[in-house]
């Protein structure tokens, strides 16, 4: 069986600010900013939610099926997730949009400011699994709010499983689209600041959204995770690394990890697990889609983090 993913398919331009954003924004002067940030480091990635949790649940033995648009400058991207045994099939090109692009820029302390041309996706709901498609689990990430609608009708339609993830989506939602989405989804997955936003938006607490799921989990970043399920919350720490971090997409193969967890049937604890050592291992590589482990070497991983052993094959 596969997995539904539905969001972006983009190139990530990653530009590193060596000072901290906070020291430059002056808070009188908030209405009228303009702003430049030197960045002497540059580098330009395969990125996009849907394809970077793709790469991730392909990493722990997953079968991902993306479902999005990408545009007429595609193809080196089609070629990298074919050149992964990653499927493309349900993937729509718009011959007349350029594929999704994201400028990424990070500061010292980690922060990110992200700039977005949704591009072909805005397309996004004309793509679709075929009828017969056999799907475990699905995760419905950030793009026009009509698409993301549209994707979850389908999943609903088919009785799949789904999660939601806020993500850039709490920019420009309303508080009756989110109170929408809450009541059409299994489980919700948002940053901290996300759900700063969704509270802010819809008035909701902690306890309304989560009697509304199946599971409510909040990242965040590196101090880890709450996970509220089964009338219960739990907190999941970050792992500890060494060396340098690099925190665009870690959010992405948390989510990977997570999805795998579901679809091999795990429980919570396990799931969350998976989901903590994903985002540690990517966190380790500059590339949202430049770290490389086995199904074996994540298993062993696992052991010497959680003190468990675990099979991922299905």
């Amino acid at each position: 069986m596969s997995t539904f993913i539905s969001g972006s398919v983009a190139y990530d331009t990653i530009l590193r600010f060596d000072g901290v954003f906070a020291d430059h924004l002056l808070a009188g002067s908030l209405n009228t900013i303009n702003l430049t940030f030197q960045t002497p480091n540059m580098d330009k990635h395969f990125g996009g939610c849907a394809a970077n949790i793709a790469y991730s649940l392909k990493m722990t033995g997953g079968e991902p099926l993306i479902v999005t648009t990408v545009g007429k400058d595609s193809q080196d991207y089609l070629n990298h997730l074919q050149s992964l045994a990653i499927r493309t099939d349900g993937i729509k090109i718009i011959k007349n949009a350029f594929t999704p692009q994201a400028f990424i820029t990070t500061d010292r302390l980690g922060n990110q400011m992200t700039a977005f041309h949704e591009g072909a996706m805005a397309w996004a709901d004309q793509a679709l699994p075929t009828e017969n498609e056999k799907l475990d689990w699905a995760i419905v990430t950030p793009t026009a709010t009509p698409v993301m609608k549209a994707h979850i009708n389908y999943l609903n339609e088919h009785r799949i499983p789904t999660i939601w993830d806020m993500g850039q989506a709490s920019a420009y939602l309303s508080g009756q689209d989110i109170g929408w989405f809450l009541e059409h989804v299994d489980v919700l997955t948002l940053s901290s600041y996300e759900w700063d936003v969704l509270k802010q938006k819809t008035g909701l607490d902690i306890k309304s959204v989560v009697q509304k799921l199946t599971a409510t989990i909040i990242t965040k970043g590196d101090k880890g995770a709450l996970l509220y399920a089964n009338g219960d919350s739990d907190y999941f720490p970050a792992l500890t690394l060494n060396g340098p971090t690099y925190p665009v997409g870690c959010g992405d193969a948390f989510r990977g990890g997570l999805l795998r967890g579901l679809t091999l049937r795990w429980d919570w604890t396990d799931t969350l697990h998976l989901a903590t050592l994903m985002g540690a291992i990517k966190a380790q590589s500059p590339e949202a889609q430049g770290y490389s482990v086995t199904t074996d070497e994540i298993a062993r991983r696992f052991e010497r983090a959680f003190g468990k052993t675990v099979n991922l094959k299905d």
